[in-house]
């Protein structure tokens, strides 16, 4: 498909830059309210680790492939984009702001809510690190009541806690500076683990009360949702790609026949595993070929995911204080979903109902069978992050600044950035409302309100 079926004003592009693949895809929502996705384009990620850039002239190399890829599919020449960030740099805190008021009559306003968070995003950080993200958990009105939503209530005295999500400033700056040398520009920056939530989860589940893991090549990022919010995160520094290296390390193979073992010979589960069955290894350098027994590759493999991956998720399920709470259970997705019985194995580990999520919440049924895998689930979510946020954008009247040039886009801009996109009148854009009088900071506080109930209706 190409340019000619849609207008290019209507199209976003998403970019992930992961540990073992950086995948550009483009797209746009269609006249059925679907997104449909035109184009990607994939490039090797060899100067990423444990989802920190390491190498930019590598990252640069990876991106420029991957864009020009969809570049190609598309015919449409990309320019910027909308981009995770992962990492263990990634931390996650709580804090508690103390709002006193005069409250026996006057009930508690959205605007003192709203500035109680932008307040939040001025908090002194550890030197060297940034907020990203400032997500609302709990309000307590008196001491006494506790609520989600303290709008209207009565009360001289809120207790509003959020979870502070921060990274390194070197970090983040490594993507800008990417992205620069790949001639794209940023429109946002957002969390990874909540792009796939976008992708992979239902309103309902959300409500019900969830937690996504994604798996990925160097980092393992969860979120847990209550009452259809998103309330705890964490990125933990362990992915698919220690898995093959334990395995490359043990039988003394490269890591590229290694992983290639892990595919199409491992399980999550010893017992799942046929002892029987050896697998030969083709040496190279004219050496003895290697036989190992899949007994033995599934103990390597349960070793690292059983006891380090699943069992760290565990141990922040429990420190989330929202173990019991997720009554929709677990969805798991990343690349690390494909390893077979990884399904079981945490349900046994974890005591949750667990499915594989995968990217098809709000996408259009044409989407391909090669992009409609849990790999992909925050590449897509990136991309419908950002037309959510455009439409966003495009639906509310400019404010004083942004009359001068300046739109609000929030996330790691710290809600200012220069909006490029105000002329934007795409053919099948949907209308949406102001998230009444909400200020702009951040993803939820300018696009999750929205978000929470549109994509319900487009999914």
């Amino acid at each position: 498909m190409n340019n000619n079926s849609t207008n290019v004003n209507n199209l976003v592009v998403g970019l992930d830059i992961g540990t073992t693949k950086i995948a550009t895809v483009v797209g746009y929502r269609n006249e059925n309210g679907q997104i449909e996705v035109i184009g990607h384009g994939l490039g090797d990620s060899t100067g990423v680790e444990f989802g920190e850039i390491k190498n930019l002239n590598h990252t640069v190399e990876g991106i420029l492939h991957s864009k020009d890829i969809a570049s190609q599919r598309t015919n449409f020449e990309i320019e910027e984009a909308y981009v995770g960030i992962a990492g263990h740099h990634i931390k996650t805190s709580k804090y508690n702001r103390y709002i006193h008021r005069d409250g026996n009559r006057n009930p508690i306003s959205q605007e003192e809510i709203d500035n109680a968070k932008k307040d939040v995003f001025e908090v002194e950080v550890a030197p060297g690190e940034k907020i990203i993200d400032v997500i609302p958990q709990r309000y307590i009105i008196d001491d006494e009541r506790e609520t989600p939503e303290p709008v209207g209530e009565l009360g001289n005295k809120i207790i509003a806690t959020y979870q502070l999500i921060t990274g390194k400033d070197k970090e983040i700056q490594k993507i800008f500076d990417c992205c620069h040398n790949a001639n794209l520009e940023i429109n946002d920056v957002i969390l990874e683990p909540i792009a796939s939530g976008l992708a992979c989860l239902s309103e309902e589940e959300k409500k019900q009360g969830c937690v996504l893991v994604d798996i990925g090549g160097g980092t393992t990022d969860m979120i847990i949702y209550i009452d259809g919010s998103p309330v705890y995160t964490k990125v933990i520094s362990l992915g698919g790609n220690i898995i093959t290296k334990d395995i490359a390390q043990v039988c003394k193979i490269s890591e590229d026949v290694a992983e290639q073992l892990k595919i199409k010979h491992g399980t999550c589960i010893v017992d799942k595993s046929n002892a029987n069955n050896f697998i030969t290894i083709s040496s190279r350098y004219g050496q003895e070929p290697i036989q190992i027994s899949e007994n033995y590759l599934a103990q390597i493999i349960n070793c690292r995911v059983q006891e380090e991956i699943l069992n760290s998720i565990k141990k922040e399920i429990e420190n989330s204080g929202y173990k019991d709470r997720l009554y929709a259970g677990l969805i798991l997705t990343g690349g690390g979903a494909n390893l077979r019985h990884i399904k079981e194995l945490c349900q046994y580990t974890l005591q949750l109902n667990t499915r594989i999520g995968v990217p098809d919440n709000g996408f259009s049924r044409t989407l391909s069978s090669d992009l409609k895998q849990p790999m992909f689930s925050t590449a897509l979510g990136l991309l419908k992050y950002g037309i959510e946020a455009e439409e966003y954008n495009m639906s509310r009247p400019l404010d004083e600044e942004e009359s001068e040039g300046n739109g609000m886009l929030g996330g790691i801009f710290g809600g200012k950035k220069e909006n490029k996109k105000t002329e934007k009148k795409p053919e099948n854009q949907h209308r949406v409302p102001d998230g009444g009088g909400r200020e702009k900071w951040g993803f939820f506080s300018k696009v999750y309100d929205w978000l929470k109930t549109s994509l319900e209706k487009f999914s």
